[in-house]
C-alpha cells in the first residue's frame, strides 16, 4: 500500500479558510509537558514538532486553560490566559507549521472536573453536581458565566495573535461546556438550563463571543460529546445533533464529534472496537453542511473508507500518533510493516496522573523525550550480543540495528517475544500480539541474526566474541514458601498461558495484572475459578483504564475472590487458608496456579563479569516491571552502546 491507496485520506481538505495539504488530524491531547504556570516549553516544541514532521495535516494542540487556576484540568497544562503566554505558543506554532502542517490550539476550562488540590480553590459547575468520587463543585453566578464567555472569546483572539491557524473550542469529555450540554450535571432553572436549547446557550454565547473577536475569516471550530456512553439521561445523539446545528448557525467552522464514558467501562481499552465513534460523527454530519472530523481508533485502512463513503470529512488518529508520530508518512509510503503500533492501553492517558514527567507510551519511549533519544549512526560499529527476545531484548537489538551495529540476537525459545508471547493469551490482549508480531518484523528486516532454540553459555561467548552483551533474559517465577507447593496439581501461570491442562476447579495464588488476567483466561474455558491473596485488594500495581474493567470483568464471570487470607498450605483437597477472621478454611482445587511474581533471572550477569567489555542489564533480568520499562531500557541500551 502506498498515499496511491489511501487517496481521500491523503486529499487536501479545508476548515473554513483553512487549506490544509491532507485529511490526517492529530487531535488534542493531554500531555503535562507545560511548566506549572502553564508556559510552553521546549519540551512541549520538539513533541509537537515532531508529530509534524510526521506528515499529518493539522495539529491541535491539546487543552490550554482559558482561566489558572480555577479552570485547570491538569498540573501542568498549556495556559493562553494572559498576553504573557503568547511568545512561548508563537514559537510552538512556527514550529509545526515550519513543516507544512497547520496549527491550531484547542482552548479548555475544566470546570467540577478538577480539584481544590489543584487549583487551590472550589470547582466550578453549572450547578453543584459532582463528578462521580469528585469533590463538590460550586455553581456558577450569571455574571461568572459571562466572565467566563469572554476569557474564552480572549483566549481564542490570543491564539490568532500567536500564530495558531484555527482554534478548537472544548465542548466534550465531560469539561465545563459539556457539563453545561449533560442533563446529568446541568440542573440550572434559569436561562442557561432546562431544554437542550438553553443548555447549549453557553457554547453559543462562546462561539458568537470569539467571531466577533477574531473576526468573519479566521476558523474554529467546536469538539463535542456526541452522546455520554453507559448511563441513563446523558447527553444523547439526537440533543448533539440539535447543538451542533446551533453552534453551526452561531458561526463555528466545523464539528470535531466524540463520545465520552460516564459509567465504569465494562471491557478493557484494548477490547474497544475500531471506528467506535464513526456512526456519531455520521449522524452529524447528516444534520450541518460543515465539515465533520471523526476519532476513535480509527486505523488508516478503515479511515479511508470512512471518507471515501462521506461519513466524516477529517480523521483524527490521536493516540496512535504517540505510539508512532511519522504514521503518516510510513502509510504514504507503503510502509505499513514499520508503524509502531498502538497497543490501545490508555497508560499515556493514565501517566498523566500519576507521572511527573508527563505522558509517557508503553511502545514509544521517545515521546517526550524526542531529542534526547534521537537516534543517530553510530562512528564506531560494534558486535552486539542480546540475550533474550523479549520486549526489552528486541527493542535494543531495533535500536542497535538501525544504528549500525552487527547484533546477534540469542532466545533459547522456538520464536521470540519472551513474555509478549504469554500476555497476548488472556481475553482482548491481541494488540500484544500485534506489537510482538512488528518487533520480530523489525530485527528481521534489519538483518538481526537470529539464533533461536540456543542458549548463550560461556562457550558460545568464546566463538561470538562480542565488545558489547545486553541482558534481556527475563525473570524466574516467585516460589512462595507454602507447605505442598512442590505438588504436581501446582502450575505456574506461565505454563498455564502456554497451554498446560487444568482441572476443572482451580485456585489462583496471586492477585495481581497476571493472576487476574489468567483467571478470566481460565473462566473463557468453563473452568470454575478462586484467586486469592494475602493483601486487601487485588490488582494494586494496576492503572486505572485497565484495573476498572479487569475487575469488573472478573466479578462479571463470577470469579471468586479472597482476600487478606494467609496460606496454611496445599494438599489433594485444594488449598488450605486461614481468613482474617481467624477461619480455617478449605478452598477446593483440582489445579493450583501461581502467579505470586517474579525475580529477576541474573545468572548470566554473575558468569559475565570481566569477558566482555561492557554488559547492559535490562528489562525483567535488572527488574521484574512491564513492558514500557523493557521496551524502554531497551531503547537506552541501543542507543547507549556508542
Amino acid at each position: 500500500m502506498s498515499q496511491k491507496q489511501f487517496p481521500k485520506l491523503f486529499e487536501p481538505g479545508r476548515i473554513g479558510s483553512l487549506e490544509l495539504k491532507n485529511r490526517l488530524v492529530m487531535p488534542p491531547m493531554a500531555t503535562n509537558y507545560a511548566l506549572k504556570d502553564g508556559s510552553v516549553t521546549q519540551r512541549q516544541i520538539d513533541y509537537y514538532e515532531e508529530r509534524a514532521k510526521g506528515g499529518v495535516g493539522l495539529v491541535i494542540l491539546g487543552i490550554s486553560c482559558v482561566d489558572s487556576p480555577v479552570g485547570k484540568g491538569a498540573a501542568r497544562q498549556i495556559a493562553i490566559d494572559d498576553d504573557r503566554f503568547i511568545p512561548g505558543l508563537s514559537k510552538l506554532a512556527e514550529a509545526i507549521r515550519r513543516h507544512g502542517a497547520k496549527a491550531a490550539i484547542q482552548i479548555h476550562h475544566a470546570g467540577r472536573q478538577t480539584s481544590a488540590r489543584l487549583t487551590g480553590h472550589q470547582p466550578v459547575a453549572p450547578s453543584p453536581v459532582p463528578v462521580p468520587g469528585g469533590e463538590q463543585p460550586r455553581e456558577l453566578a450569571l455574571s461568572e458565566i459571562a466572565t467566563l464567555v469572554d476569557r474564552f472569546a480572549e483566549a481564542a483572539e490570543r491564539a490568532k495573535k500567536a500564530g495558531f491557524d484555527g482554534v478548537e473550542i472544548h465542548g466534550a469529555h465531560g469539561y465545563l461546556i459539556s457539563q453545561f450540554l449533560s442533563p446529568l450535571s446541568n440542573r440550572r432553572q434559569d436561562a442557561y438550563g432546562g431544554d437542550v436549547e438553553k443548555r447549549a446557550r453557553f457554547l453559543l454565547e462562546v462561539v458568537e463571543a470569539i467571531r466577533k473577536r477574531v473576526g468573519r475569516d479566521y476558523p474554529f471550530w467546536c469538539r463535542l460529546s456526541a452522546m455520554e456512553i453507559g448511563v441513563e439521561g446523558g447527553i444523547t445523539l439526537e440533543e448533539t445533533q440539535v447543538v451542533a446545528q446551533l453552534a453551526e448557525k452561531a458561526g463555528v467552522d466545523a464539528i470535531h464529534v466524540s463520545a465520552h464514558p460516564v459509567a465504569p467501562a465494562r471491557r478493557p481499552p484494548m477490547a474497544q472496537p475500531p471506528c467506535a465513534f464513526v456512526p456519531l460523527a455520521e449522524g452529524i454530519k447528516k444534520v450541518v453542511s460543515v465539515p465533520i472530523i471523526a476519532v476513535g481508533r480509527i486505523p488508516p485502512e478503515l479511515g479511508e473508507g470512512v471518507l471515501r463513503d462521506g461519513k466524516a470529512d477529517f480523521i483524527s488518529i490521536g493516540r496512535a500518533l504517540l505510539a508512532d508520530p511519522h504514521l503518516p508518512q510510513k502509510v504514504a509510503m507503503g510502509r505499513m510493516e514499520d508503524i509502531t503500533p498502538c497497543i490501545c492501553c490508555l497508560t499515556c492517558l493514565d501517566s498523566i496522573r500519576w507521572r511527573r514527567e508527563g505522558v509517557c507510551c508503553v511502545v514509544n519511549p521517545t515521546l517526550g523525550r524526542e531529542l534526547e533519544y534521537e537516534l543517530k549512526p553510530t562512528e564506531s560499529p560494534k558486535k552486539v550480543v542480546v540475550v533474550g527476545g523479549g520486549p526489552g531484548g528486541m527493542e535494543a537489538a531495533r535500536v542497535a540495528a538501525l544504528r549500525g551495529h552487527e547484533v546477534v540476537l540469542f532466545d533459547d525459545g522456538d520464536e521470540l517475544g519472551g513474555q509478549l508471547l504469554l500476555a497476548a493469551k488472556p481475553p482482548f490482549k491481541d494488540t500484544i500480539e500485534t506489537f510482538r508480531r512488528y518487533l520480530v518484523g523489525q530485527v528481521t528486516k534489519l538483518g538481526v541474526e537470529l539464533r533461536l532454540r540456543q542458549r548463550f553459555t560461556a562457550d558460545v561467548l568464546n566463538e561470538v566474541k562480542p565488545d558489547v552483551v545486553v541482558l534481556a533474559a527475563g525473570v524466574k517465577p516467585f516460589i512462595p514458601q507454602i507447605p505442598g507447593i512442590q505438588s504436581k496439581k501446582v502450575f505456574q501461570a506461565s505454563e498455564v498461558l502456554a497451554g498446560a491442562e487444568t482441572g476443572e476447579r482451580v485456585v489462583v495464588i496471586g492477585g495481581e495484572l497476571v493472576g487476574c488476567e489468567t483467571a478470566l483466561y481460565l473462566m473463557e474455558q468453563g473452568k470454575k475459578v478462586t484467586i486469592m491473596r494475602r493483601g486487601p485488594e487485588l490488582a494494586t500495581k494496576v492503572h486505572q483504564f485497565i484495573r476498572e474493567p479487569l475487575l469488573g470483568r472478573l466479578q462479571f464471570k463470577g470469579v471468586s475472590i479472597l482476600t487478606g487470607i494467609e496460606y496454611e498450605e496445599i494438599t489433594g483437597a485444594g488449598v488450605v487458608i486461614r481468613t482474617g477472621t481467624g477461619e480455617r478454611k478449605v478452598v477446593e482445587a483440582d489445579t493450583v496456579v501461581l502467579a505470586a511474581g517474579a525475580v529477576p533471572n541474573t545468572e548470566l550477569l554473575a558468569a559475565l563479569q570481566g569477558k566482555v567489555a561492557r554488559v547492559f542489564s535490562v528489562g525483567d533480568c535488572a527488574e521484574p516491571r512491564g513492558i514500557r520499562e523493557a521496551v524502554e531500557e531497551g531503547y537506552r541500551a541501543g542507543l547507549d552502546i556508542g
